[in-house]
């Protein structure tokens, strides 16, 4: 996300819990929604979760596998019949995406704070490199 992206969040007077979590925690829109299946079903399959979403189930593949590359869902083996198994994927919990979250926008405003402390400084060196460039 650029910078003017977050600035339109911040301005926005109406934000959305989704909007934040995708900006802090990198998820798109249907990676989102795959994940309030998740939450809303429990522990499913790639084929529930593709059937709850309307997409195919290699799309819905692709999303879980994402979330859990995110930390945002875990997939576990079942086994079944002689010797198969079945991946069911389970959310991780509200709780643990708000702490996720909120570690997240934590380091990036004291990033921001830091940035902000040394801006004289910054400022004052790109002011110098400006005149070199111009031949002062």
């Amino acid at each position: 996300m650029s910078l003017k992206d977050i600035q339109s969040l911040i301005s926005t007077p109406d934000m959305q819990a989704d909007a934040i979590m995708k900006c802090a925690l990198g998820v798109r829109t249907t990676e989102m929604e795959a994940y309030c299946a998740l939450v809303t079903k429990g522990p499913s399959t790639v084929q529930n979760i593709a059937d709850t979403l309307g997409k195919s189930r290699s799309t819905a593949q692709r999303l879980l596998q994402n979330l859990a590359a995110k930390g945002l869902a875990s997939r576990e083996e079942k086994l079944i019949g002689l010797g198969g198994y079945q991946y069911f994927y389970r959310a991780a919990s509200p709780d643990m995406m708000k702490k996720a979250v909120r570690e997240t926008l934590d380091r990036w405003y004291n990033r921001m704070i830091a940035e902000l402390d040394n801006l004289p400084d910054k400022l004052d060196e790109m002011g110098k490199n400006c005149l070199n460039l111009i031949g002062f």
